[in-house]
């Protein structure tokens, strides 16, 4: 049977799969890995998207439950001492979030973007601050402080 011997037909012999199993199976296995790999890394990238987006919802319902404290409006918030008190739990609140979502989408310009329009408004507030001031921030954050 020299037909099957030669061409496209010797694809179609048993004997020729047998003989490559092994390698079949390697090419299988790598394949496998690969994609995995690739899954495993995708997850971590949606895990940190998604801590990034509840920390910075949190700012944002505080900021819904405290529109004076976001607006950042400095006269309203010091006339009154309670109110500025509060404030001040409001900014750190903040810079937490700020920080988690930092530290989640390292790298991520538009975050940056976001967090330095945010804090502009509390400039006044960070420049005066001692918490602003000390290292229990981090450096990225620092870095955008207005």
């Amino acid at each position: 049977m020299i037909c099957f011997d030669v061409g496209w037909a010797y694809l179609a012999d048993y004997q020729f799969w047998n003989e490559r199993t092994g390698v079949i199976t390697a090419a299988v296995a790598v394949i496998g890995l690969f994609v995995a790999w690739y899954q495993v890394c995708a997850a971590r990238r949606e895990s940190r998207r998604a801590t990034a987006y509840a920390a910075y919802d949190g700012y944002l319902k505080l900021c819904i439950e405290h529109t004076t404290f976001a607006s950042g409006d400095d006269i309203e918030i010091t006339n009154n001492p309670e109110h500025y008190h509060q404030y001040k739990w409001f900014v750190a609140n903040m810079l937490f979030a700020f920080e988690q979502v930092l530290e989640t989408c390292k790298g991520d310009k538009t975050w940056a973007v976001t967090i330095k329009h945010q804090l502009k408004r509390h400039k006044w507030h960070l420049e005066m601050s001692s918490s602003a001031e000390r290292p229990e921030w981090s450096d990225e954050l620092k870095a955008l402080f207005p």
